[in-house]
């Protein structure tokens, strides 16, 4: 007990907790002031597929990058009815969530996993019993410097995106699609659907709905957090460059001072465009609070988790153990990956197991190979705890996928599954490719990325071809129209699977519009990871 009350009373750890309560009434003030309301009135009409449907998800969860939870509730409320409209199947949308909102928090650029992140690498630096002036680089240095080392992420984020433009499924998804799209059931007829859990918040205001509180909080999130960082950082001292100043500021206090920025913009749009008085405004400040309360306990168990480690000196143990065995220093990234997989999977959190394996990795790394290995290690470590999140049906943010996608919560494990041993195999590839001499990720990132796309395209080929369904999946209205024999396929008639085939502009205006969003993205993340360097 004196340890749990250690974690919460030090500084870095109660800003953070604080900060997320801040997240929790931000968001609900996004939801519940009608801003996803104005977003479906905006976009809606354009949204008349499937795959448009999918690709909308992708994109709204990008947007809300700066908590998992946050973007599940947001990006699931957002876009289910469309999603239910357009027949894409609840297993499928409940994918969509969990595939983006986890990858686009782990590397930010703001966002309260970037704050444990860094936290969980400071309590790596003391079990290594070395100080950032020691090593020449900070802790947030560190974790800016492995952000392109987090192969899994990159590619499960990735892969979202290329199965919904391409509509190539493979596994139990190329099944759910095809009931969803031939048969009108976004669901199989005995499945149980998680219930939903909004009551927390309310049902979203239909007054005066718009945009603006939408898009104005969370662009202020950004804008504030990052000025903070900067300024924190000393950033507006003569003679302090941006590197520097990103390097030496405190992130827990950045990132509490957008989340505060966050939930001030969400109120004052509400109350200023009369979605809701003062008093709903202030119970929605509450209410935001009890949607991270679950988030709370978790970090709070976590951290206490890797106190206890540091405490009876698992990390000396392992240290000394791995140095005295053996290994090559070249596989330890593949081993960290391996390790990381198997207690997130087996324990259903990804922070616990951050929170476990950061204390042993970064001594380890550092007696067995040097400074140079841990970007590498802690990329590979965040990524594997996340894929244990995205396959085990005890994941927190698995289970909230399934609430906010209406799916049963089986089907959207067993369907995610084969997606996410997909990218883990090649990530365990380009880790292999490390431990023999291919040490830049800028040749191993792209890579991975080609490599993924070839097996999504290999495995869907082969799936289809083995179950007498269509490649490319077509849209309910082609199926409705009779342009797809679906009796001769059903009666096994292979040349009715290959005439079925949809048929998709990929030079729309939604497909293209996620590509340039997606490149803006991924074009700041990477600027974000320069000042690591």
């Amino acid at each position: 007990m004196d340890w749990i009350v250690e974690v919460v009373r030090s500084p870095f750890d109660t800003k953070f907790l604080i900060l997320i309560m801040f997240m929790g009434a931000g968001a609900a003030f996004i939801y519940k002031s009608g801003g996803i309301i104005a977003l479906q009135n905006w976009i809606g009409h354009r949204v008349n597929t499937a795959r448009d449907s999918q690709i909308l998800t992708w994109l709204i969860g990008i947007f809300i990058f700066f908590d998992s939870y946050t973007s599940t509730i947001v990006t699931g409320n957002a876009t289910r009815e469309l999603s239910e409209e357009n027949n894409t199947s609840r297993e499928m949308h409940a994918y969509v969530l969990d595939s983006t909102t986890s990858p686009v928090t782990t590397f930010g650029p703001v966002s309260n996993w970037i704050g444990y992140q860094v936290s969980m690498i400071i309590v790596g630096f003391e079990a290594a019993q070395f100080t950032a002036e020691e090593v020449g680089i900070t802790a947030f240095g560190l974790f800016l410097q492995s952000i392109p080392w987090n192969i899994y992420c990159f590619l499960a984020f990735f892969m979202v995106g290329f199965i919904s433009i391409t509509q190539r499924f493979y596994g139990p998804m190329l099944d759910a699609e095809w009931r969803s799209r031939a048969e009108k059931k976004t669901h199989r007829d005995d499945a149980t659907p998680l219930s939903d859990i909004t009551t927390d918040v309310g049902e979203p205001s239909e007054k005066n709905p718009t945009l603006i509180n939408f898009f104005a909080p969370i662009l202020t999130l950004l804008i504030v957090g990052i000025v903070s960082m900067w300024w924190l950082g000393g950033g507006h001292q003569p003679g302090v460059d941006v590197a520097t100043a990103f390097q030496e500021t405190d992130v827990a206090l950045g990132l509490l001072y957008g989340s505060f920025a966050f939930m001030a913009v969400g109120m004052l749009g509400a109350v200023g465009f009369g979605t809701m008085d003062l008093e709903e405004a202030s119970d929605t400040v509450i209410n935001g609070f009890k949607t991270m309360m679950i988030a709370a306990a978790i970090i709070v168990l976590a951290w206490s988790i890797g106190h206890a480690a540091e405490q009876v000196g698992t990390a000396e143990y392992i240290v000394d153990m791995m140095v005295n065995s053996g290994v090559p220093g070249s596989f330890l990234p593949l081993i960290i990956f391996v390790a990381a997989m198997f207690i997130a999977f087996t324990t259903g959190t990804s922070w616990g197991t951050m929170a476990i394996l950061t204390p042993l990795a970064i001594p380890l790394g550092y007696e067995l190979v040097g400074l140079s290995i841990l970007p590498v290690l802690m990329g590979v470590l965040f990524g594997g705890a996340i894929w244990g999140d995205h396959v085990s049906p005890i994941s927190d943010t698995t289970v909230m996928s399934s609430i906010f996608a209406g799916s049963d919560h089986i089907d959207h494990v067993n369907t995610q599954v084969p997606f996410a041993m997909t990218a883990a195999g090649v990530t365990v590839i380009a880790l292999l490719l490390y431990a023999v001499g291919l040490t830049s990720v800028m040749v191993l990132l792209p890579l991975s990325v080609v490599l993924t796309a070839i097996v999504i395209i290999a495995l869907n080929k082969f799936d289809a071809r083995r179950k007498n369904l269509p490649e490319i999946m077509p849209t309910a209205e082609a199926i409705d129209n009779g342009k797809v024999n679906v009796e001769g396929i059903e009666n096994g008639e292979r040349s009715a699977a290959t005439r079925g085939n949809g048929t998709y502009d990929y030079l729309a205006s939604i497909p293209l519009t996620a590509v340039g969003i997606v490149a803006a993205y991924l074009c700041l993340v990477f600027a974000f990871v320069t000042f690591g360097f």
